[in-house]
């Protein structure tokens, strides 16, 4: 079965998710050679109980432009969740999760997830994008992500 690469990048408002809510999802699915077979995107409502940490509660007030385009239009996590799955399942290959760091938004993906729609189509797994750079360019980690040209 065909791979496609999942690019996804997500907005919260505290580094782990629980405690802290998503607040939106966004994600390009690619084959293999980089044809974009269509997109997801989606603002959440926040968690029951759920707060902003205020370090990133201070970033979110240098961005309010940002700010207000997490919250247009929120659903509940209970309804997006579930349609996200079925987004990855109806595309066209095995979904591989992609993004940059993948550590951060795959961690609040896969809580979503599980918590919400009871799977993960992506598995455990997720390809970050500077760790993929590093091996491909044979460059020190740090050094693969600001590249002069």
């Amino acid at each position: 079965m065909q791979e496609i690469y999942v690019s996804t990048d997500i907005e919260a408002d505290g580094p782990i998710p629980g405690p802290h809510s998503m607040l939106s999802l966004g994600s390009a699915a690619f084959t293999p050679d980089g044809t974009l077979i269509e997109t997801f995107a989606a603002n959440l409502t926040l968690l029951d109980g759920a707060s902003g940490h205020p370090k990133t509660m201070a970033w979110w007030r240098r961005n309010p432009a940002a700010w207000e385009q997490s919250r247009l239009d929120p659903a509940a996590p209970s309804e997006v969740m579930p349609r996200y799955v079925a987004w990855l399942k109806a595309l066209p290959g095995k979904p591989v999760f992609v993004g940059y760091p993948a550590a951060y938004d795959f961690l609040f993906v896969y809580w979503y997830l599980m918590r919400f729609a009871g799977e993960s189509p992506f598995s455990h797994s997720a390809l970050d994008i500077k760790t993929f750079a590093m091996t491909m360019l044979d460059l020190p980690y740090k050094a693969s992500w600001h590249i002069q040209g």
